[in-house]
């Protein structure tokens, strides 16, 4: 059977309507032409083939074509609604679902085109907020991972570290369910022990179609709102740290381990190159967001890749960094907020970022206590006034999560804090419809 002839396949529902469609289009021409043939007998003397039948109309010719023009335009609407609603149930179940979505992407896809550089959990934060109110994201996550998993699949296979990428397309997911939570799967066994399935996933896929369309061909599967790029495609990028004592260490995860004050971070190799879509993200870029993530091995490695700091520095849009909330081991222990900007600033360019978004919730004692004598951290503390002195505007706000062990940021709380303030400076010159509808989104979510 054709392509066509499936559609009048029995029990889909739709020959009736099809047909009832069609009466309704030949009783619309057969109602036009009445009129307009009509409309000629009665201004003319000459007589057609029909005039025996216009005759015997008499003065009812123009109302019955009226009444055969409503009638077919009422089964024309009838028969259209009811293709539309079969078809919508047998795809979905509910054509109510189908609406809502395709209202829901049609929205989406005129928000504000955001770039965001990070890596580990943090990022997958923000993404998780960001995509409730535009699908046009694009995340640049660092590849120096040589820990866990990523690092076992990195030296087997020789492919990029797969985890923050993978937590990222998951975080991205339209919805995330149960096929997210299989890719996020950790073995237990011997041979596969600590492994996630999604990192073997996408390492397989990467051996035989490259890292990008690996990652590419995942996100269709998970219908991500937006575009996962790592940072480089550079195989054997790695981390190099000096401390302030002079030793130096290679790999992200010995650089923790030390627990010394760094310095300098910086790649080996030193010539790592962007990608080109990555560039052409920050130049398209309504705004560009550094954050939230480990200061040194999650958010600086992007400012050592050639080109991106320049990019960025260039970039007509705001760029905002997001100060983690508290200090952390092994790289931002007794670091300020003035710290982690001269950090920042120290290995990419000076006011590379116009605002620092900081969290003004009070963190309880207990909490405080908690990370205190597990890791000697505490809270980031904040001098507005350094701050102002140093060209970045301070952000602040409750952007803390409900949680009463954990500090942490909300995914939401976060995006429409960050969204809230670029729509009232930066975003609201862009066009008033996609203006509107991002207010719109942002009064929606709470």
């Amino acid at each position: 059977m054709g392509r066509f002839g499936k559609w009048f396949y029995p029990g889909l529902s739709i020959k009736r309507w099809v047909f009832v469609l069609a009466l309704s289009i030949l009783g619309l021409s057969f109602g036009v032409a009445l009129i307009a043939v009509g409309v000629e007998q009665l201004q003319s003397k000459t007589r057609s083939i029909l005039s025996h039948f216009f005759t015997l109309l008499g003065d009812y010719t123009l109302l019955l074509a009226g009444v055969v023009i409503l009638c077919s335009l009422i089964l024309l609407v009838i028969s259209i609604v009811k293709i539309n609603k079969n078809i919508t149930k047998v795809i979905s179940g509910d054509e109510n679902k189908i609406v809502d979505t395709m209202y829901n992407k049609a929205q989406l896809s005129r928000g504000p085109n955001i770039v965001v550089f990070g890596g580990g959990t943090g990022l997958s934060v923000l993404l998780r907020g960001l995509k409730e109110y535009t699908t046009n994201i694009t995340a640049v996550v660092t590849v120096a991972d040589d820990g866990g998993s990523s690092g076992r699949i990195r030296g087997d296979m020789g492919v990029l570290p797969p985890g923050d990428i993978r937590n990222c397309l998951v975080a991205l997911a339209d919805k995330e369910s149960y096929l997210e939570t299989i890719l996020q799967h950790r073995f237990s066994n011997d041979e596969l022990k600590e492994h996630s399935l999604g990192n073997l996933i996408l390492a397989s896929l990467s051996q035989k179609i490259g890292f990008v369309n690996a990652i590419k061909e995942v996100g269709k599967v998970l219908a991500v709102r937006g575009r996962v790029y790592p940072a480089t495609l550079e195989p054997k990028i790695s981390l190099r740290a000096k401390f302030k004592d002079g030793s130096e260490v290679v790999g992200e995860t010995k650089i923790a381990q030390e627990n010394k004050v760094i310095k300098r971070i910086s790649l080996i190799p030193d010539t790592a190159e962007p990608l080109p879509e990555t560039l052409q993200a920050i130049k398209n870029a309504d705004a560009i967001i550094l954050g939230p993530g480990s200061l040194y091995t999650s958010i600086i490695p992007h400012f050592l890749v050639e080109g991106i700091p320049e990019a960025i520095k260039n970039a007509k849009a705001p760029v905002y960094y997001i100060c983690n909330v508290m200090t952390q081991k092994g790289e931002t222990l007794n670091y300020s907020a003035v710290d982690h900007v001269k950090a920042l600033e120290r290995h990419s360019l000076k006011n590379i970022a116009d605002y620092i978004v900081l969290n003004n919730k009070n963190i309880s004692t207990e909490q405080a206590d908690i990370y205190k004598k597990k890791d000697n951290a505490g809270p980031v503390q904040v001098n507005e006034k350094k701050l102002n002195n140093g060209k970045i505007e301070v952000l602040q706000g409750d952007l803390l999560e409900d949680d009463k062990v954990q500090v942490r940021h909300s995914s939401n709380k976060l995006a429409k804090f960050v969204l809230s303030h670029l729509i009232k400076q930066d975003y609201r010159n862009k066009n008033f419809i996609d203006h509107y509808l991002l207010d719109k989104k942002l009064n929606e979510i709470d």
